[in-house]
């Protein structure tokens, strides 16, 4: 008897869903409705299953809402909590996902934050440390993620970066893992 997997990617809500996405006046409307092309397509071409997240910064403050910098969500009161009570939940699921799984197994390709985000960024987010701008950080949720998966479930998937500017890159690094 053959053994299955199933693979899935687990992925930030706006690569699903871009309305929930801050909106940026002057951009084309496309930017801001749909969803990710590139990512459907990916997942249909290599028949990968795919799990939304939730946005922290649309159930936190919905829409529209001022363009924040990760240091300005930390300082938004409740903002940490809301995101590590979502970080808790998805873990958990990814956990279940996992152990739980059976016939078929599931495996996690890769979960996708999205490039410069102050919440999903998984090594871009922006802030002002200090008086200077740093585009290097993890976004708040993805760091109590990486926490929660490391710590309670003992599953480290790999995080990759979804750029709307550049999504190509993001679909070359998980046609590698495929």
């Amino acid at each position: 008897m053959r053994s299955f997997t199933s693979k899935v990617l687990v992925v930030s809500h706006c690569l699903l869903n871009k309305s929930v996405r801050w909106w940026q006046e002057g951009k084309s409307l496309e930017r801001n409705i749909g969803l990710a092309n590139e990512i459907i397509q990916y997942a249909l071409r290599y028949n990968v299953g795919l799990i939304q997240m939730p946005c922290p910064e649309f159930t936190f403050c919905g829409n529209p809402r001022p363009s924040r910098t990760k240091d300005d969500y930390e300082r938004l009161w409740g903002f940490r909590e809301h995101c590590e009570r979502l970080a808790k939940d998805v873990a958990e699921q990814i956990r279940n996902l996992v152990t739980m799984s059976k016939k078929p197994r599931i495996y996690i390709v890769a979960v996708v934050g999205i490039r410069r985000s102050p919440s999903c960024a998984v090594n871009s987010a922006i802030a002002l440390r200090n008086g200077i701008l740093n585009q290097s950080e993890k976004g708040i949720f993805i760091e109590f993620l990486e926490h929660e998966l490391r710590s309670c479930c003992q599953i480290m998937p790999l995080f990759l970066e979804y750029d709307f500017d550049n999504p190509a890159e993001a679909i070359v690094k998980l046609e590698e893992l495929t």
